[in-house]
């Protein structure tokens, strides 16, 4: 992942964003999919994280085939109520 040296596109931020190793939650079809240790540039003042073409790409591959070294896990899904 090259250097990314231009203001975030969400705050506005001049400081430099940060490489690092985080975690995504992508859902397709229904079906939801955790993938670890994703390198992003993360902005230092709000925190939204920006991820190179090709690991976008790698997440896609992922969610059309399942890989080997993939581990199931459990989550609860709640649905809050409606604001009224």
């Amino acid at each position: 992942m090259s250097e990314r040296n231009y203001p975030c596109e969400f705050c506005d931020t001049d400081q430099s964003p940060q490489k690092k190793l985080v975690t995504v939650a992508r859902q397709r079809h229904g079906q939801w999919f955790i993938f670890e240790n994703v390198s992003a540039w993360v902005c230092p003042n709000c925190g939204h994280r920006y991820f190179a073409a090709d690991v976008l790409t790698m997440m896609e591959e992922g969610m059309k085939v399942t890989p080997e070294d993939a581990r199931p896990v459990t989550a609860w899904a709640i649905s809050l109520p409606l604001a009224a």
